[in-house]
C-alpha cells in the first residue's frame, strides 16, 4: 500500500511538472507574440513621427549597438548551458561562483566598451559627424544595460523562471510603446535613443527585484574557469556573430554606398523582415528540444529523419503564404500611415520574399549542432557574407538600383546561404544528387507559386493609392483570391506531413480537456 501511495505521488508530481512546462511554454510564446505586436506598432508610430533621414541615422547607431552587445565573447552563452546542469547536479557553490563571474564580466566588458565608444565619439566629432558621435554616448548606456538584462535572462531560464522572463517581456513592450512615442514627439531622434535606455533600465530593475538571486562584483577571477567558459561559449558567439553580419550585409552596404535617407526608407524592409522571421523562430523554439531529445533516445539521425524533413516542409509551404499576406497588406500601411516612406515599399516586398529562405535554416542548423559540426555552419555563413557583400555592391553601385538593389542582392544571399546549409545538412541523409534535386524542388516550389500568384494579382487588380475605402476593398479581394490560390499548397503539405490534421486533433483534445 505504501508503494502504491508512493507511485501515486510520483505520478502527480510528474503531471504537475508537465502542466507547469506547458503553462510556461504557452505563457512564454504568448508574451513574445504580444510583445512583437506592440513593438511593431511602436516601430510604425516612431516612423510616423521621424523623417526617413532621422530613422536612417537611428539605424546606423543601432548597428553599432547590435555588434557591441556581442562583446561578452560567449560568456553569457556558456552560462546558459552550464547553470542548468549545475542546478540539476545540486552544485550550488559552483552556481554561485559562475553567477558572480558572469555579473563581474558583464560589468568589466561594459566599462571597456564604453571607453572604446567614448574614444570613437571623440574621433567622429573631429571629423564633423557630431550627431552620430553623440549617439554613441547613448549606446554606451544601452550596451551595459542590455548585457545585464541578458545575464538575468540566463539566470531565470536556468531556474525555469519563465514566468519572470515573460512578464519582463510584456512590461518592457508596454513601457516601450508609451515612452518611445512620448519622448520621440518631444525630443526627436535623441528622445527615441534615451527611451531605449529607459526601457532597458526598467527591464533590469524588474529582473533584479523578481529574480531574487544574489550576485556580487568580484575582481579575483579563477582564470581556468574563465577559459573553460570561453571554450564553451566562444563557438556559439562566433555563430551568432556571423549570422548577425549575414543579416546586416544590406544595412552595412547602404551605409557605405548611399545616404542616411536611403537607409531610412530601407528601414521599412528591415522592420518587415525582422518581425516576419521571428514567427518561425518562436515555433522552432518548441521544436528543437524535442528534436535533440529524440536524437538522444534514438542515437541515429536516420531514425529521426521525419523530425528534420516535416518541420522544414511545413515552413517551406506555410511561410511564403504568410509572407504573401504581409506583402498584400503592406502598401495599405505605408500609403496611409507612413507616406514619407513610400520608396521603401518595393525593397520591403523583395526582402520579405527573401526572408522565406531564412525560415528554412533552423532545422539544418539543429542537425549540424547535434552532430557537433557547428564549424561548417560558420564556414557556410562566411561564404554567405563573402557573396552578399559583392552582390550588394554590384546591384547598388554598378546597376544603380539603390535600396531596391540591396534588397535583391540580400534576398539572393539568403537563398544561397539557405541552399548551401540545407544541402550540406541533407547530405547526411543521402548524397544522391537526384534526391537532393527532388527535395529542393519540394522546398522552393511554394515560393515560386506564391510569387506568381502575387504578380498575377498585382497585374489584374490595381489599387488607387488615394482612396482608403477602395484600397481596403482591393486588399480584401486580393486576400480572398490569394487564399484560394494557395489551397493546393496546404493540401499537398498536409498530405506529406499531416500538419493540418495534427493541429485539428490537438485543438479537439484541448477542448475535450476543458
Amino acid at each position: 500500500m505504501t508503494v502504491a501511495f508512493s507511485d501515486g505521488v510520483n505520478r502527480q508530481l510528474k503531471m504537475g511538472k508537465t502542466r507547469k512546462f506547458f503553462r510556461d511554454a504557452v505563457f512564454y510564446s504568448t508574451s513574445n507574440i504580444f510583445a512583437n505586436i506592440l513593438n511593431f506598432i511602436t516601430g510604425v508610430m516612431v516612423r510616423h513621427i521621424l523623417r526617413p533621414a532621422a530613422m536612417g541615422l537611428f539605424n546606423e547607431i543601432l548597428l553599432v549597438f547590435d555588434y557591441a552587445r556581442y562583446s561578452h565573447f560567449g560568456i553569457i552563452d556558456s552560462l546558459d548551458r552550464e547553470l542548468p546542469y549545475l542546478y540539476g547536479s545540486k552544485n550550488y557553490d559552483k552556481v554561485k561562483l559562475l553567477r558572480n563571474i558572469g555579473f563581474s564580466f558583464c560589468i568589466i566588458i561594459s566599462v571597456f566598451i564604453s571607453i572604446v565608444l567614448f574614444i570613437a565619439s571623440i574621433v567622429l566629432r573631429f571629423k564633423g559627424d557630431v550627431i552620430f558621435a553623440s549617439g554613441l554616448y547613448v549606446v554606451m548606456c544601452m550596451v551595459a544595460l542590455q548585457l545585464l538584462n541578458s545575464f538575468y535572462t540566463v539566470l531565470n531560464r536556468a531556474k525555469h523562471n519563465f514566468s519572470v522572463i515573460s512578464i519582463n517581456t510584456i512590461l518592457v513592450a508596454i513601457f516601450d510603446i508609451g515612452i518611445k512615442i512620448f519622448l520621440t514627439i518631444k525630443f526627436g531622434l535623441f528622445g527615441l535613443l534615451w527611451a531605449s535606455v529607459l526601457s532597458f533600465g526598467m527591464g533590469l530593475v524588474y529582473f533584479y527585484r523578481a529574480s531574487r538571486q544574489e550576485v556580487r562584483f568580484i575582481l579575483y577571477f579563477p582564470y581556468q574557469e574563465i577559459i573553460r567558459l570561453l571554450k564553451i561559449g566562444f563557438p556559439i558567439f562566433i555563430m551568432g556573430f556571423i549570422y548577425l553580419t549575414l543579416r546586416n550585409v544590406d544595412r552595412i552596404m547602404i551605409i557605405r554606398l548611399l545616404d542616411r535617407e536611403s537607409l531610412g526608407f530601407y528601414t521599412i524592409a528591415l522592420m518587415a523582415s525582422v518581425y516576419a522571421v521571428q514567427v518561425p523562430n518562436l515555433i522552432y523554439a518548441v521544436i528543437f528540444p524535442r528534436f535533440y531529445q529524440a536524437y538522444g533516445e534514438k542515437q541515429s539521425i536516420h531514425k529521426i529523419k521525419e523530425l528534420f524533413i516535416n518541420p522544414t516542409l511545413v515552413f517551406a509551404y506555410f511561410f511564403p503564404i504568410l509572407i504573401g499576406f504581409a506583402i498584400l497588406a503592406l502598401p495599405l500601411l505605408i500609403n496611409y500611415m507612413l507616406p514619407a516612406y513610400k520608396p521603401g515599399i518595393a525593397p520591403a516586398y523583395l526582402l520579405l520574399l527573401g526572408s522565406s529562405f531564412l525560415a528554412l535554416v533552423n532545422m539544418p542548423a539543429y542537425l549540424l549542432i547535434a552532430l557537433n559540426k557547428q564549424i561548417y555552419m560558420v564556414v557556410i555563413g562566411v561564404i554567405g557574407i563573402c557573396l552578399g557583400l559583392p552582390l550588394n555592391y554590384i546591384f547598388i553601385k554598378i546597376f544603380h538600383l539603390g535600396i531596391t538593389g540591396a534588397a535583391v542582392a540580400t534576398s539572393i544571399t539568403y537563398f544561397l546561404y539557405a541552399t548551401l546549409l540545407m544541402s550540406y545538412a541533407f547530405s547526411h541523409y543521402t548524397k544522391n544528387i537526384f534526391a537532393h534535386i527532388k527535395f529542393f524542388f519540394q522546398l522552393y516550389f511554394p515560393f515560386l507559386w506564391v510569387v506568381i500568384v502575387l504578380m498575377s494579382l498585382r497585374a489584374f487588380i490595381a489599387s488607387k493609392g488615394d482612396n482608403l475605402t477602395h484600397d481596403c476593398y482591393v486588399v480584401f479581394l486580393k486576400g480572398i483570391f490569394f487564399i484560394l490560390a494557395c489551397i493546393p499548397l496546404v493540401i499537398y503539405v498536409n498530405k506529406k506531413t499531416s500538419v493540418v490534421s495534427l493541429i485539428k486533433k490537438s485543438y479537439v483534445r484541448s477542448k475535450g480537456n476543458e
